[in-house]
């Protein structure tokens, strides 16, 4: 007896009789990222955008910067899955989708729009309303302005991401707009315009 209580006693035993308990400890571990999906509109993407979102019962309220296109990433630090034994929280990813517009078509920071011009102004020379993201803009035509000609309008683009006190350009083609419908006086005066264009030069 004495053999066996001194071999077991010091492989599973402690002194004194009590039983040596051994501590376990959690290792830290950093909680997982989240990516979540939002869609804004192109108006959104101009001036910045604030969107109220639950996420896994959580309510956050996250600002979208100016600038964002589909595919960008705004990252919300410490938003994502809680940590384990006291290590930080992962992020939260909003992945951006901007939804196309039915004027405006973005190419980078770049903006190209369609202007109605009427068959008189097209002609004359006049100035057209241009409706930007920043508000109106009034384009000036010059006279005998053809169909699908463009005109840069600088800085009146999308505002740079990381820059948005700069911004890209707005491009304005013109679409030149026939009347729909001549009173006789007009249509005898088209015609006039025409024996005039078809006359031989020097002619009267």
């Amino acid at each position: 007896s004495d053999f066996f209580e001194a071999l077991f006693g010091s492989m599973g035993g402690a002194p004194g009789g009590q039983r040596a308990h051994r501590t376990w400890t959690q290792t830290p571990r950093r909680g997982q990222d989240i990516e979540h999906e939002v869609e804004i509109t192109l108006e959104e993407a101009y001036r910045g955008a604030v969107r109220v979102l639950s996420i896994d019962g959580k309510r956050l309220e996250a600002s979208i910067p100016p600038g964002v296109r589909t595919g960008s990433r705004v990252r919300l630090r410490g938003q994502g899955g809680a940590g384990s034994a006291g290590a930080a929280s992962g992020d939260l990813f909003l992945r951006i989708a901007v939804q196309e517009h039915p004027r405006f078509e973005r190419r980078g920071n770049d903006l190209h729009t369609e202007v109605p011009v009427d068959l008189y102004t097209a002609l004359l020379g006049g100035t057209v309303s241009v409706g930007g993201l920043g508000g109106e803009l009034r384009l000036s035509i010059p006279a005998l302005t053809q169909n699908g000609r463009s005109f840069r309008l600088r800085g009146r683009g999308m505002p740079a991401l990381r820059n948005p006190e700069q911004h890209g350009d707005l491009y304005a083609r013109v679409r030149v707009v026939l009347p729909q419908s001549l009173t006789d006086r007009e249509r005898g005066l088209v015609e006039q315009l025409a024996d005039l264009q078809a006359a031989p030069a020097g002619a009267e």
